[in-house]
């Protein structure tokens, strides 16, 4: 099973309500060793930093068709609960947690499960800090994301593997290389 991993940051912390922009990142290793890396950014109004969280979720693994394993890297803890298995049991509850209260982006938990099940992803999240936590953090707020849809970001709009291997983390911004 191939190896995946999806790098999330928001501009929105916490359950803040807001207009906010969040992006991922995925990186795959390929065959021959070269490693492949897509980027994608949304901006919602009205979002919180879980639904964003869970936007891109949903979005980069709709990505995929065939079963990857799948790590997902965010500052959002409340996006682990996917290691708890919480959202099958919030499924097999109508949608309410366990006080009976019903849960909240329902409808994205639901998509993000229905990837899993029809795939076969294996999926499992690790809340804190990345490798690309400070990037996406000083350059979210700069960045144009088409209100509601995801899109491509070009590779000269970003590039955190030059920021990564050495090079300045704004070079692309202000068009050095």
């Amino acid at each position: 099973m191939k190896e995946v991993e999806i790098y999330i940051g928001t501009t929105l912390r916490g359950s803040g309500k807001g207009i906010g922009k969040g992006m991922y990142i995925m990186r795959a290793r390929l065959a021959e060793g070269r490693v492949h890396e897509r980027m994608a950014a949304v901006e919602i109004d009205g979002g919180t930093e879980s639904r964003l969280v869970l936007y891109c979720l949903r979005d980069s693994l709709a990505r995929f068709r065939y079963a990857c394993g799948v790590s997902v890297y965010t500052e959002c803890t409340y996006v682990a609960a996917v290691n708890n298995r919480w959202a099958e049991g919030w499924k097999g509850n109508g949608w309410t947690t366990g006080r009976g209260a019903r849960v909240k982006d329902a409808g994205l938990w639901r998509d993000i499960l229905w990837h899993l099940e029809d795939t076969g992803h294996t999926l499992r999240a690790v809340a804190g800090r990345h490798e690309f936590s400070g990037w996406m953090r000083a350059n979210l707020p700069r960045l144009y994301a088409p209100r509601d849809i995801f899109g491509e970001v070009g590779d000269g709009a970003l590039n955190p593997v030059g920021y990564r291997s050495g090079g300045h983390p704004m070079a692309s911004w202000h068009g050095e290389d």
